[in-house]
């Protein structure tokens, strides 16, 4: 198994500011990179890696960089890449999950699950009955989740989390198609059950908190044009929701 890291920088030239990437040019791409900081501890300290083992890099916007560690430290460790790449940008909607928050650690298993399942962007959303609203630390850490998440499932497109957006404002949000998840519809895989498709702009899936939708939101999203679709006869939590409806899109969407 080979062991991925992020590196933001990774396609920047020698002479950036940051220090991150240096040594001699290849192509577009440093034939050597320093990682340093969270990411070179854990390659060094937790995984016991060093001269001769092979790491996967990727910088969370698609680029990519098979290479081997040729030095290391305590604080820092020193790569020569080997190859590296581009992922091709996939064609269709921007996939988007705007959701409710979960209490405590289950915020983290939404998240990777939504990064694991390819979903573009996570939207916070601020309703009558959610509880959670997080500010810039838990967003922050809702960010490193994803990191850790793209790491485990070889993705190399970060998920972006948006700051906490108000119901009303996302509705009032042009070029998007919306879906919203509600007990009583027609369930997913029903024939009398229909996931909206679109060729362009974005598809945003709604998952509300767990005291459920006020009927004035429910009004809103149907001026806004929103299809309600159900998850099945049991009550979810959040997270379950989230995951359901994001593999639910994936699936019927191809």
């Amino acid at each position: 198994m080979t062991h991925r890291a992020y590196l933001e920088n990774l396609s920047q030239l020698p002479g950036d500011a940051s220090g991150d990437v240096s040594g001699d040019v290849s192509g577009e791409m440093s034939s050597r990179v320093v990682l340093d900081g969270p990411e070179a501890r854990h390659l060094s300290s937790v995984l016991r890696l060093g001269p001769g083992d092979a790491v996967e890099l990727f910088d969370g916007r698609g680029g990519w960089a098979v290479s081997e560690i040729i030095g290391s430290g305590r604080r820092e460790i020193e790569l020569a890449i080997l190859e590296s790449g581009q992922d091709p940008v996939v064609s269709g909607p921007e996939l988007v999950m705007a959701t409710a928050i979960p209490k405590g650690d289950r915020v983290r298993s939404l998240v990777e699950k939504l990064t694991e399942l390819g979903v573009d962007r996570l939207v916070p959303l601020k309703t009558r009955h959610s509880v959670v609203h997080p500010r810039d630390g838990k967003l922050k850490k809702m960010q490193q989740s994803v990191i850790a998440a793209c790491k485990q499932c070889g993705r190399n497109r970060l998920m972006r989390i948006e700051g906490l957006t108000e119901w009303c404002d996302l509705l009032a949000t042009e070029n998007q198609t919306l879906v919203i998840a509600q007990r009583g519809a027609a369930i997913v895989g029903q024939p009398d059950a229909v996931l909206p498709g679109i060729a362009t702009g974005s598809l945003v899936l709604c998952v509300g908190p767990e005291g459920g939708w006020s009927d004035d939101e429910l009004i809103a999203a149907e001026v806004a044009g929103a299809t309600r679709v159900g998850l099945g006869p049991h009550v979810l939590r959040i997270e379950t929701a989230a995951v359901a409806l994001a593999a639910a899109a994936g699936f019927f969407s191809g």
